[in-house]
């Protein structure tokens, strides 16, 4: 018999995906979040992802003012500013950050061999720290060279359908 699944680690793309709508991921990403909080499995992330996701949430809301012809004024950003402090204040809500110390920066430096994205390779290095179950990412070339289980949103999701039968109302019918 299968092992229970404890705790996954999201990848920054996965947290992004689910704050900004529109995105390939975003409806997988969202439903995996509630199907974990459903499950009872723990979620964890990053603590170097933090600051990608305010980055990615304010240009992303910048850019879509000016796609429509306008400036980003002053109120703009400042409402921008807070939708991005929001979602940082919420990533407490959906799990814990795996913090990143010196041990890191050298297990990070020692997977840039097998996968040279320095910033992934922290991601990998939070994975063994925290001894997660899986990483959950939508990153193809992460996907590809992880030295730990790793599914995209859509497949972990449908992991937990299928040792879940609670989790029927999360079903990720997009793909």
């Amino acid at each position: 018999m299968a092992q229970p699944l404890r705790m996954i680690l999201l990848d920054v793309n996965v947290l992004i995906d689910n704050y900004l709508s529109g995105r390939r991921h975003g409806e997988a990403s969202r439903r995996l979040i509630d199907a974990c909080r459903l499950a009872g499995i723990d979620m964890v992330y990053s603590a170097s992802s933090v600051q990608n996701v305010f980055y990615v949430v304010t240009s992303t809301l910048k850019r879509a003012i000016r796609e429509e012809g306008r400036e980003v004024s002053e109120t703009d950003a400042r409402a921008i500013s807070r939708i991005a402090w929001e979602c940082v204040d919420n990533l407490e809500e959906i799990g814990a950050p795996v913090g990143v110390d010196a041990s890191d920066l050298w297990l990070a430096r020692k997977h840039c061999i097998l996968h040279a994205d320095f910033e992934d390779d922290l991601v990998i290095a939070s994975c063994l720290r925290a001894k997660v179950d899986y990483l959950v990412t939508n990153d193809e070339a992460l996907l590809k060279k992880a030295p730990v289980a790793a599914l995209t949103s859509a497949d972990m999701l449908s992991l937990l359908k299928m040792n879940n039968s609670s989790i029927e109302c999360c079903e990720d019918d997009s793909r």
